[in-house]
């Protein structure tokens, strides 16, 4: 949690300077740890300066195979998401051990990306999560591994904009490791239905969005049609 957050924060960062730096390249390879396991996000060889006005920069897809926000490499449009997709990435390998590409699973899921979305879809959360963090056997583990993956769910979704912003992202991994998010799920919880924290992920009905952790995304950094 603690090296989520402080890559987190430092997106968040570069996310908010004048002008915005989009890191472009956001992959576990350029999070680097001290010997206290203190983040330092590094590589800036592919980052871009993003115009204030703009709500993105038409450019040539670059990044690793793996990382690369699916939109930004249909359309050509690099946006401050583009990181949030790839940081979702970097979530789902902390909470699996799995590395972000591998052609020896199927074809379907030699992206962790759409491992990971074809867990969740399926309610088999346990066979993605690394089994040697506890999952099955804390229930504090259980419940806040949970939360993180309903977090990258949303920061993996094709659409830039239903995707949170870093901001966003920061305050939602912090909440969860305060375990601020258990008041509010026992207030919500229905006495009459005993669901299991997997089908939590997809109680909003919507395969594209589920919302039991952070609900609906606002978009908070877009603006009227121009292109940097």
């Amino acid at each position: 949690m603690s090296i989520a957050i402080e890559t987190a924060e430092a997106l968040a960062y570069l996310h908010a300077v004048e002008p915005p730096i989009i890191h472009r390249d956001v992959k576990t390879n350029n999070i680097l740890l001290d010997n206290n396991f203190r983040v330092k996000v590094a590589d800036f060889g592919l980052s871009r300066l993003f115009p204030v006005d703009a709500t993105h920069v038409s450019t040539a897809p670059q990044g690793t195979p793996g990382y690369v926000d699916p939109e930004y490499h249909q359309c050509y449009q690099l946006t401050d998401k583009s990181d949030v997709y790839s940081f979702g990435v970097v979530l789902v390998e902390l909470i699996s051990s799995k590395p972000a590409v591998d052609i020896t699973r199927h074809r379907h899921e030699i992206n962790l990306a759409n491992l990971a979305i074809n867990k969740i879809h399926n309610h088999s959360l346990h066979e993605l999560v690394d089994p040697e963090i506890g999952f099955e056997s804390d229930d504090v583990v259980k419940r806040m591994v949970t939360m993180v993956a309903e977090l990258a769910f949303q920061c993996l979704q094709a659409e830039k904009e239903m995707r949170p912003s870093m901001d966003e992202v920061l305050e939602a991994l912090k909440t969860i490791k305060s375990g601020g998010y258990e008041l509010r799920e026992a207030e919500e919880e229905d006495v009459n239905a005993t669901p299991t924290d997997d089908s939590r992920l997809l109680k909003n009905n919507h395969p594209c969005s589920p919302d039991s952790v952070v609900g609906v995304w606002p978009s908070k950094s877009t603006t009227p049609n121009t292109s940097g």
